[in-house]
């Protein structure tokens, strides 16, 4: 029996009950805790699911739900002309830089909570923090926050669905995740909101693994934890495969 099996047989008595008006209470999960990278990975989607139990006389609620990558430092370097050639100059080191970052709704997240918060939370890819380590301009800064957000929205790693959140039946949600093939390692942050009138009442907040698996994982671990010896060893193999060829054609 699945994860989403279990989860949905605990949770359906609570959802066709409907529960004490006065006790809002939220609960969530992913089909899958875990991504595995090998080398035939091309993207995968999870189930994100959950019930809410908020009484059926205290109005309907929205949830918003978000998928915060491992934060990775960026180097954005700006143009700049020089002796009449425009080169990249002057670079812009960020070092929170979200790899991946998805925002998941049931309506439009303006309709669901202000503006305020929405910033205070991060939530949304216009509303992320993004740090420099050089000191730049106010007006330069938002530039070059909206090229990284831009950059990583069309390699598909940024995205933002609000209506991607679901109620097929009762109290229970749901929301398809796709994660591209090109998805970072690491350790994902998942935070799953329920309002109701513009206001936070409920939150969960679990951890998605995406590591890799299999041959990608040893030659993963040596590149990072060895890199001499991988470096090393990559040549030898480049200098053995040239040797191989030229062989075989000095034969022909």
């Amino acid at each position: 029996m699945t994860r989403l099996h279990i989860l949905l047989l605990l949770l359906l008595p609570m959802a066709l009950s409907g529960g004490p008006a006065h006790a809002a209470t939220l609960s969530s999960d992913l089909s899958s805790r875990e991504i595995a990278i090998r080398s035939n990975f091309n993207g995968t989607s999870l189930l994100l699911f959950g019930s809410k139990n908020t009484g059926p006389k205290e109005g309907p609620v929205d949830i918003i739900a978000v998928v915060h990558g491992p934060e990775q430092p960026m180097t954005i370097y700006r143009k700049q002309r020089i002796a009449g050639i425009w080169m990249n100059s002057r670079p812009v080191r960020f070092h929170n830089v979200p790899g991946f970052y998805a925002v998941a709704s049931n309506r439009r997240l303006a309709d669901i909570a202000g503006a305020n918060y929405l910033r205070r939370e991060n939530i949304g890819p216009s509303n992320l923090v993004l740090l420099s380590v050089e000191e730049v301009s106010t007006d330069e800064l938002q530039g070059l926050r909206e090229a990284i957000i831009e950059n990583r929205t069309s390699a598909g790693l940024y995205e933002i669905q609000e209506d991607a959140v679901t109620f097929p039946s009762g109290d229970l949600f749901r929301a398809d995740i796709y994660f591209p093939a090109r998805v970072p390692v690491g350790d994902y942050r998942v935070i799953v909101r329920m309002f109701r009138g513009g206001k936070e009442i409920g939150r969960t907040i679990s951890i998605l693994t995406v590591g890799k698996q299999g041959l990608e994982q040893w030659t993963y671990n040596v590149a990072h934890n060895h890199p001499f010896a991988y470096g090393l060893a990559a040549i030898v193999l480049a200098v053995a495969a040239g040797w191989t060829a030229a062989a075989a054609f000095r034969r022909r």
